[in-house]
């Protein structure tokens, strides 16, 4: 068996608010979804409420409508990558008394949400570590000098018995492989302890998007665009 580095896991969230607007109506189905996409707080996944009128659309309506958003990973614009730390809020949606289905909702709801998402400020995000490094006192400018390159938030050193110990957050990519080399430049009596710490937007977001050249407009499985009747 053998184990390759992997890929960096990377999520998408927005910087503006906008409204996205979802309407499928082809022929003998129709569903209109209005919903608020707002910048959310970090870490804070997807946020789902309803300011929506129960007079302009039923309250069952209103359930299936969340439910839809709440169902699945809704991909990003940017790299197709699954959208976080966003609010969303239905502000208004449309039935037909004969001809509206709950799949018709589903597709209005995504491609609302789609819409959305292609008029914001869409941000990148890349995952980040939380870590502690320990190393001998005679590595601790090389540690300090590591930790710069990779665009640590650090704090330290501190004295632990005879070794010195840095503490803070880093890419998960910028750290990757960095064990191999604290064991090589502390002959082996460096420590290095990760955790996942969450998502932060990614510093290097134009190179990454080049690198993927995804484009929503040919995610034919996940449509930016509305359905009218013809």
């Amino acid at each position: 068996v053998e184990f390759g580095e992997g890929s960096i896991v990377y999520k998408e969230t927005i910087a503006s608010t906008v409204e996205g607007v979802g309407h499928f109506e082809p022929l003998r189905h129709y569903a209109e979804v209005h919903l608020k996409l707002e910048p959310g707080e970090p870490d804070s996944g997807i946020m789902i409420e309803t300011q929506a009128s129960e007079d302009k659309l039923d309250k069952n309506w209103q359930r299936l409508i969340m439910t839809h958003i709440d169902e699945r990973e809704h991909p990003g614009v940017l790299t197709g990558s699954s959208i976080t730390d966003i609010k969303i809020t239905l502000m208004s949606g449309r039935a037909h008394e004969k001809h509206t289905e709950g799949g018709d909702f589903r597709q209005a709801t995504y491609r609302a949400i789609r819409q959305g998402l292609m008029q914001a400020e869409n941000v990148l995000l890349e995952p980040y570590y939380s870590f502690r490094l320990e190393v001998p006192a005679d590595s601790v400018g090389r540690a300090m000098t590591d930790l710069d390159r990779m665009g640590a938030k650090f704090e330290g050193p501190f004295q632990k018995g005879e070794n010195s110990e840095f503490t803070g957050i880093a890419p998960v990519a910028q750290m990757s492989g960095y064990m191999i080399q604290v064991n090589s430049y502390t002959a082996g009596k460096g420590r290095l302890t990760c955790t996942l710490k969450g998502y932060r937007p990614c510093k290097d977001q134009d190179a990454i998007v080049a690198e993927k050249m995804y484009d929503p407009d040919a995610d034919i499985n996940n449509p930016t665009g509305s359905v009218f009747c013809a």
